[in-house]
């Protein structure tokens, strides 16, 4: 049986690191489309070519999925600060968070957007490239 720390001590750990592989995974397909829009080689100005505006797309929800994880962040943060600002005016060594106020619910919803767009860069990405390896058989 897990206990209550352990539980929050597994959920803090898998979150940082689904937010490190989505960080990771974010910048590859930004790098990824951006080598290829701008390499001199042949196939990557064909793929360019005939992919122009899913790699474009992709490039551009690659820069979504970086500014939801920054954003988070920095929602995280603020909510820890004003926090702690509480704790220190009433003196108290602890302090509840408002699960209900805005920072901490858009903390949520970014953490969340910032997976769900990075899944479908990956796979419109993953679907392009296979049209266009289909294509030109």
């Amino acid at each position: 049986m897990a206990s209550e720390e352990d539980v929050l001590a597994r959920k803090k750990d898998m979150s940082d690191k689904i937010s490190t592989q989505v960080r990771t995974l974010g910048l590859g397909i930004l790098a990824l489309t951006w080598g290829l829009v701008v390499s001199e080689s042949a196939i990557a100005r064909d793929i360019t070519k005939r992919l122009r505006t899913p790699l474009l797309c992709v490039g551009t929800l690659a820069i979504g999925v970086i500014l939801f994880d920054f954003l988070q962040y920095a929602c995280a943060y603020e909510v820890a600060r004003r926090l702690l600002n509480k704790m220190e005016a009433e003196k108290s060594t602890e302090g509840y968070y408002d699960y209900s106020s805005p920072l901490w619910i858009l903390q949520s919803v970014l953490f969340y957007a910032k997976q769900i767009v990075l899944g479908l860069a990956a796979f419109y990405l993953i679907y392009a490239l296979i049209c266009f390896l289909l294509a030109t058989r």
